[in-house]
């Protein structure tokens, strides 16, 4: 990948990893050829089957853009409840130095990356058949204030989707989550072009120890 422009223009969304390192390899190796300008992870590396020090050199040789999840911050702060094992260095390094949020200049306006809604990374945004808590709706009243921002991704939930939140004045906020990589869920991640104003998700196939395969899911058109 490029380094990162200013301002994006087509990048790639991952979601809760929870150390998916064979599915996360084959993901960034078919990204590759994509002319993507970033890739963007929601965080929650941590709490699963695969290796994490895998993901974390994966993502750290990609240049990938990563905000911490709650399951990297239960890890730092009870360490043995929830990575069992020993974790390299490096891979500790790289969970401490995770920021919260990050805000990355768009074609579209900013875009926030977080796990949850904004800073609160147990905050559940569920797609729109489904209720959003109140601490959703606290969470996404903060963001919405702010008229500069345009774009949200996160995760948390594992469902893939994008909503669209009206402003009384101005453009609408919009959110998209990629979905997760965790063996046990419809695994999934996007490619999220704004030029074209669309989100294309891609479903990951396979099982660990078996052929890994993506297929086309859907293209969702982004509102303006």
């Amino acid at each position: 990948m490029s380094p990162l422009p200013a301002p994006l223009r087509r990048f790639a969304a991952i979601g809760d990893l929870h150390g998916e390192d064979a599915r996360l390899e084959f993901v960034l190796a078919w990204l590759s050829g994509q002319g993507i300008d970033a890739l963007l992870s929601v965080g929650d590396l941590v709490d699963g089957a695969g290796n994490l020090d895998r993901c974390c050199a994966l993502l750290t040789a990609h240049d990938a853009l990563v905000v911490r999840g709650n399951h990297d911050r239960w890890l730092l702060e009870d360490p043995f409840a929830h990575q069992p094992g020993f974790l390299t260095r490096d891979t500790l390094l790289f969970l401490r130095a995770l920021p919260v949020t990050r805000r990355l200049p768009t074609l579209r306006g900013d875009l926030m990356l977080c796990h949850g809604v904004g800073d609160n990374d147990m905050v559940r945004l569920h797609p729109q058949d489904q209720e959003t808590s109140r601490a959703a709706t606290h969470a996404l009243d903060v963001l919405l204030a702010d008229p500069d921002l345009r774009l949200v991704v996160g995760g948390h939930t594992h469902r893939r989707m994008v909503r669209s939140f009206a402003r009384p004045d101005g453009p609408p906020l919009l959110f998209i989550n990629p979905g997760t990589l965790h063996r046990g869920y419809p695994a999934s991640f996007a490619v999220v072009d704004l030029e074209r104003g669309q989100v294309e998700f891609h479903e990951v196939l396979g099982e660990p120890g078996t052929a890994v395969v993506l297929e086309p899911a859907e293209v969702v058109a982004l509102r303006s």
